[in-house]
């Protein structure tokens, strides 16, 4: 008999923790595994890119998806939505608002969850994004549960005490972040272990061969970075670092930026300040960002925090010479063979591009070594550790 699994998560919008998920629902066995994907936002940017093998279950408290019957307390959830800018009188009317509803809502919101299920038992339930936890735990019934942790920050980061306790597991996924995860909570320290995320080896390099909205100029040094515009991604770093680059004399560069998100604005703010329009395109959120990246001569990852960076994986198997900053590849990334590590600041992240610009023959080295690896080996291997888990 085939085992019931469900993974339950935050949303399914464009991301590297999405991403990561859509890969390994679509890695599953299914002769072996009955699956369901539960998602607590009608945001459903990825969810085509899933097997039609699992059944995708969609509860938005704002309106009925998957479920006939709605929320009855959307209205209370509504109210803890942070105002944007608001006085302060308003801000300290929500965090009291906040700080009252917020534990009755989430009971309310799960009691819904678990109804609308029908009672339908699983033998095992993932909680793939922390966010989801008290959801999962209160809603889903289920023999067993584990817990994904991604996050490169701890202090910065929402740990939910219920998902840590309830998990059989609590799977990071990379051995660095793991070992930040278990001094940070040393309680827990003997459930956590390390699994890194799948890559989807096909899918990727057939995407990358798409044509772009836009085909970068032969005749200028392509540098591109991918990443919500978040200060966890360090594009803030990029910019800073292009215009050091620019004043040094290598005018010949432009720097592409994929993503989208709340700093968008101070960005544009700062590319105007420094004016490095010409010099910095931000592209936006792109469906397929890959044939931006296969274009690159250079891919620079400028994280302030990350897990188990997927876009990095991603560059790395299109065989594009790689900067990161330590604290974004540490660990997928051997300092001068399969890439260049930097420190956190503009000044490193630039003086390492251009030793690359300078360097042709280093990047083809590079390229070399990533077109060797064995991608689809490193999937096995954590397929294996997963399926003994689950």
């Amino acid at each position: 008999m085939k085992k019931k699994l469900i993974f339950i998560t935050e949303a399914l919008w464009i991301g590297g923790i999405e991403t990561a998920l859509v890969n390994l629902l679509n890695r599953l066995d299914y002769d072996r595994y009955n699956v369901t994907c539960l998602i607590l936002r009608d945001c459903q940017e990825m969810a085509y890119r899933i097997t039609p093998k699992c059944r995708l279950i969609v509860s938005d408290r704002q309106h009925a998806v998957t479920f006939r019957e709605g929320y009855r307390y959307k209205r209370m959830y509504n109210l803890m939505e942070e105002p944007q800018h608001a006085s302060k009188l308003r801000r300290l009317i929500w965090r009291i608002l906040r700080f009252l509803l917020r534990a009755p809502e989430a009971r309310r919101y799960a009691a819904y969850v678990k109804k609308q299920l029908g009672g339908e038992h699983f033998d095992t339930a993932v909680i793939y994004s922390d966010r989801a936890a008290e959801t999962a735990v209160r809603a889903v019934s289920a023999d067993r549960f584990l817990m994904f942790y991604h996050h490169g920050a701890m202090r910065k980061e929402y740990h939910d005490e219920l998902g840590y306790r309830q998990a059989e597991k609590v799977i990071a996924v990379s051995e660095a972040l793991a070992e930040k995860l278990k001094a940070y909570r040393p309680c827990y320290a003997g459930k956590i272990i390390a699994v890194n995320n799948l890559i989807d080896v096909s899918g990727v390099q057939t995407k990358s061969m798409a044509m772009p909205e836009i085909v970068f100029p032969k005749d200028c040094f392509n540098i591109v970075s991918c990443g919500r515009l978040a200060p966890a991604k360090g594009m803030d770093l990029a910019i800073a670092a292009c215009a050091k680059l620019v004043q040094d004399g290598l005018a010949d560069i432009h720097w592409w930026i994929v993503g989208g998100g709340p700093e968008e604005a101070s960005l544009r703010a700062q590319l105007r300040a420094l004016r490095m329009d010409r010099y910095v395109t931000l592209l936006g959120m792109q469906d397929n960002p890959y044939p931006y990246i296969r274009q690159a001569d250079l891919y620079v990852q400028p994280s302030r925090f990350e897990g188990h960076c997927v876009t990095v994986l991603e560059a790395r198997l299109l065989a594009v010479p790689i900067l990161a900053t330590q604290n974004a590849a540490k660990e997928q990334l051997e300092d001068g063979k399969t890439g260049r590590l930097c420190k956190l600041d503009a000044a490193s992240i630039a003086d390492a591009a251009a030793e690359l610009y300078r360097t042709p023959d280093l990047r083809q080295a590079l390229r070399e070594a990533l077109r060797r690896h064995d991608f689809e080996h490193d999937n096995a291997l954590i397929l294996q550790k997963l399926y003994a888990l689950l």
